[in-house]
């Protein structure tokens, strides 16, 4: 996407919410009325007159207030309040927070190594909790023990609910290197009982958290998870997809599975590059700023490195934003099937824009369309295969009806001279998807895909037949 003056950085953010991997932020759909034509500013129209406003009101409450009050604090909550106004993307970042954010582009920060969202819990009395919903290998959390499934219900000693908000929770979890921090934890409940609470202290590590997470399934087949759209998830996705082709060996690589579930978002032009590495062709994804006006168009450029593959895309209803653009644009150029749930609905852009004392303005500036020119925000990607997380069990249409194979005296396939049919085989690549409902449903129609392309006609005249 080409820049903007005043951007942070070259590349426009889609971002669904600020995430130690996977936080969600929720949207409000609004349905607009017809645009009015813009017009002509009055002739004394200055909007320097509307911040006398402010200025007096910053005035009076520093003069007149009962006890003495942080202006620069004042002037943050101004701001705030001001954007507070527009969509629930536009946003003000004081510094601190600031900071957070350009960590999770880089990619890189001293954390403990574990991805949370925030949770509304329904119990009495009602409470607020971050779920656990990966923990990185390697990490301090992992190393302390601490588990998926876990709830952290208190930071520092602070309920989880006196942080408003999932950014600052994590801000609260983030430090420096070498830096300890507290948490209160509750695993799972046990059956007829509670969970019980336990406290453990993690000392903050530098989390050089990757983008890929790739497994060879076998059968030629790959599984490769992007968790973010960062700085470098382009060259790490292709470079993951590579030594899936060397772990294929003589085989090959017969077909991946690109995992965007819970894929919050990230940089656009990494959304961009990464569908580049599949299309060979044509537009990737248009954004669209006031009056749906076209302020840029993006477009694949030829020798995809992976433009051949068989290619399978799974989203969630936490795929949002930039994990939206590329799914959206790999299903109109017909290069994916899409397997999983309908997106989360994300289709707008906001750029940073630094005002100069460490925080930031963040401001939707435009909507991002696919290649078909269909609009994201607020409707989602729908799959071409719509899959829940629960496996449900094989359910035989006629059991009272026994099978040829079933009766006594049924002439055996092998006496044909030909192989029989495998049955009840799942095969390497079903079995290593494990319990993954939705994965396993991506395996299964890419390897169906795979065999309706290597498929040759059969002969259909036997042995020893002659033509008239």
């Amino acid at each position: 996407m080409r820049a903007r003056p005043g951007l942070m950085r070259s590349a426009a953010l889609l971002l669904a919410g600020v995430v130690a991997g996977g936080g969600l932020m929720y949207l409000h759909n609004a349905e607009a009325g017809p645009a009015e034509p813009v017009k002509p500013a009055p002739l004394d129209y200055s909007r320097y007159r509307k911040l006398d406003l402010l200025a007096r009101s910053l005035a009076i409450v520093e003069q007149h207030y009962v006890r003495p009050v942080d202006s620069e604090r004042m002037i943050y909550a101004a701001i705030t309040g001001l954007v507070s106004e527009l969509d629930p993307h536009s946003e003000f970042l004081p510094p601190q927070e600031a900071r957070l954010l350009r960590e999770d582009i880089e990619g890189s920060f001293g954390g403990v190594g574990m991805v949370v969202v925030l949770k509304q819990e329904s119990q009495t009395p009602a409470r607020v909790v971050l779920e656990i919903r990966e923990v990185i290998a390697g990490g301090p959390a992992a190393r302390a023990a601490i588990k998926i499934g876990d709830l952290i219900t208190a930071i520092e000693g602070k309920p989880i609910g006196h942080f408003f908000d999932l950014r600052r929770a994590i801000s609260a979890m983030r430090g420096a290197p070498g830096t300890k921090v507290s948490f209160t934890l509750e695993g799972a409940p046990s059956k007829g009982g509670k969970s019980v609470p336990r406290a453990i202290t993690v000392t903050r590590e530098f989390i050089d958290s990757p983008a890929v997470t790739p497994v060879y399934l076998g059968e030629g087949m790959a599984h490769v998870r992007l968790r973010d759209f960062s700085e470098t998830s382009a060259h790490e996705l292709s470079e993951a997809i590579a030594a899936m082709k060397q772990s294929a060996g003589k085989a090959g690589l017969q077909g991946v599975v690109l995992d965007l579930r819970d894929n919050g978002g990230g940089l656009l032009d990494q959304a961009v590059a990464i569908v580049d590495l599949f299309v060979d062709e044509g537009p990737i994804v248009r954004t669209r700023g006031r009056m749906g006006n076209l302020l840029d168009e993006s477009r694949a450029h030829p020798g995809g490195a992976w433009s051949r593959v068989p290619l399978a895309v799974l989203i969630n209803k936490a795929s949002a934003s930039a994990s939206e653009v590329v799914a959206g644009a790999l299903q109109d150029h017909r290069r994916a099937l899409i397997v999983g749930e309908r997106s989360y609905g994300k289709g707008s852009v906001q750029a940073p824009f630094e005002l100069g004392d460490g925080s930031v303005l963040k401001l939707t500036i435009s909507l991002y369309y696919t290649p078909a020119d269909r609009l994201i925000q607020a409707s989602g990607i729908l799959p071409d295969v719509l899959v829940g997380t629960e496996l449900t069990a094989y359910k035989d249409s006629i059991p009272e009806l026994e099978p040829e194979r079933a009766q006594p005296r049924h002439l055996r396939p092998e006496s044909f001279g030909y192989p029989a049919s495998t049955q009840n085989d799942e095969g390497e690549a079903l079995r290593a998807a494990g319990s993954d409902a939705q994965l396993r449903a991506a395996v299964q129609h890419l390897r169906s895909h795979i065999q309706l392309q290597s498929r040759t006609t059969p002969r259909m005249v036997g042995r020893g037949s002659r033509r008239g």
